[in-house]
């Protein structure tokens, strides 16, 4: 396993987002897809303080057959203008095969309150919902959107919990994405984000149905 970490550069002539780790033995066409892909999408991460330290994982696929999972924490820095919701993501980037054993140990990593919280989820309705909306439309362009409230960083524990549940479920449609479905477990715009997105209830609201599942 290789490790990229992306985060906001304060000083020197590269302020901004760049990668703070070593890129050796990445090309840059990979080093950009990673960039381009590793942050979860949507304006206002530090609208007054609400998404201080949430976290989002993000997997996606690479050109080269490895993915990358990008474990993103919303920080409580500010960058010259005063402005918050600066992200840092660290990347692991795996071979496409290691995919299934990658998200069972972090499933697994979570403690016992949040497994019993999904213990009996998704329910029968979710399910069918969540059949209903993909099977029939499952275009190259097709895209599952989850919505949840969002209350605090360890109350989306659960949710990213039930994510990872629901791709890793034998029989899950999710699978129909290929062998690493790409998905983002908090975003807040859904657009130009992964197949299977979580997007906060009040952020979804302007959807109007479509491909949405409520957790």
């Amino acid at each position: 396993m290789r490790q990229l970490v992306l985060e906001y550069v304060f000083e020197g002539h590269k302020r901004g987002y760049n990668f703070t780790s070593s890129t050796q033995g990445f090309s840059d066409a990979t080093l950009n897809l990673i960039w381009r892909s590793a942050m979860p999408r949507g304006q206002g991460w530090g609208a007054n303080g609400t998404y201080t330290g949430a976290k989002s994982l993000k997997c996606f696929s690479l050109a080269d057959g490895r993915f990358a999972a990008s474990d993103v924490i919303v920080t409580d820095l500010r960058d010259e203008s005063g402005r918050g919701g600066i992200r840092r993501a660290v990347i692991d980037v795996l071979p496409e095969s290691a995919f299934q054993d990658y998200l069972r140990e972090r499933l697994a990593a979570f403690s016992p309150v949040v497994h019993a919280a999904i213990a009996h989820k998704p329910s029968l309705w979710q399910r069918k919902q969540i059949f209903d909306r993909t099977l029939p439309k499952m275009g190259k362009d097709a895209q599952l959107v989850f919505t949840a409230p969002y209350q605090t960083p360890d109350g989306w524990q659960t949710v990213e919990a039930l994510v990872l549940k629901l791709i890793l479920a034998p029989l899950s449609p999710l699978k129909r994405w290929g062998r690493v479905v790409p998905f983002t477990t908090l975003a807040l715009d859904y657009r130009d984000e992964s197949a299977v997105v979580v997007l906060p209830t009040d952020r979804a609201e302007r959807l109007n149905g479509g491909l949405v599942v409520s957790l």
